[in-house]
């Protein structure tokens, strides 16, 4: 049984291990994965972008942990989903907008939960133990009811104006690669990518394609198209944060 964590805790103080103390004291054999700590605090869309990008990657059956929950304690619900043969344990905030279909359940069942509950972890007093006792094969109906109105905030498509595509960062990584909602369809030969201010022609096939000190395009290992440098930070020669606008020039734009 695989269990998998992603939250904006970080690392520098106990909060992840603790959940994985509450993890193991009800399912001892779990394997716990750690996918990122390192979300930005309260970026929903970051996490939207990482669980979009890590869950198929791992066996059917595997229990996937998201806390990026600037709600918390307020009464915003705390979520279990089923998708893709996966299940899913969080916040209703939207952070699982990438897996949400329709089966979803409002996490209620209280005797799943830690017998206190604080107003400030439910990492660890909610989600970790439901996670837990789903690994072990408890039915995920058994949470709560199921539900339709959850949260949805999906990634932003690239849209279209004018001769122009308008798309957006998405992520900036821990080496500098400014990862957009581009994909390699969007762009055209030739084409020119305006971010930052500056201009971006070329399309490489990885990263020692490109010459030193060249900003270039490259399809990264998600599908996107990233803004990248060879050894060197996009990130910090562009200055752009998550959420900027990208602006694409082509002759044959798709959209």
């Amino acid at each position: 049984m695989i269990i998998t964590l992603t939250t904006d805790f970080g690392l520098s103080d106990p909060f992840v291990g603790i959940m994985k103390g509450v993890i193991l004291g009800i399912t001892p054999n779990a394997q716990l994965v750690d996918i990122s700590h390192d979300i930005p605090s309260y970026n929903v869309a970051e996490a939207v972008f990482v669980v979009e990008s890590m869950y198929r990657y791992f066996p059917e059956g595997t229990v996937h942990i998201v806390v990026v929950d600037p709600g918390v304690g307020s009464p915003r619900r705390p979520l279990a989903a089923a998708a893709h043969g996966h299940l899913f344990v969080g916040p209703d905030n939207g952070v699982l907008s990438a897996v949400l279909l329709d089966e979803a359940y409002h996490i209620q069942n209280d005797r799943l939960w830690l017998k206190s509950v604080s107003h400030t972890f439910h990492g660890r007093d909610i989600f970790a133990p439901v996670a837990a006792h789903l690994a072990r094969g408890t039915s995920i109906d058994t949470v709560g009811p199921r539900i339709q109105d959850f949260v949805r905030k999906p990634l932003p498509t690239p849209r279209r104006q004018g001769r122009k595509i308008l798309g957006t960062v998405l992520r900036v990584d821990r080496f500098g690669n400014v990862i957009t909602n581009l994909r390699r369809s969007d762009l055209s030969s030739p084409f020119t990518i305006i971010i930052g201010g500056l201009r971006i022609d070329r399309l490489c096939a990885n990263f020692s394609e490109a010459d030193p000190g060249e900003l270039v395009a490259v399809e990264g290992s998600t599908g996107y198209i990233e803004i990248v440098m060879n050894r060197e930070s996009a990130a910090e020669r562009l200055s752009v944060p998550s959420g900027a606008e990208i602006e694409v020039e082509s002759d044959s734009a798709k959209h």
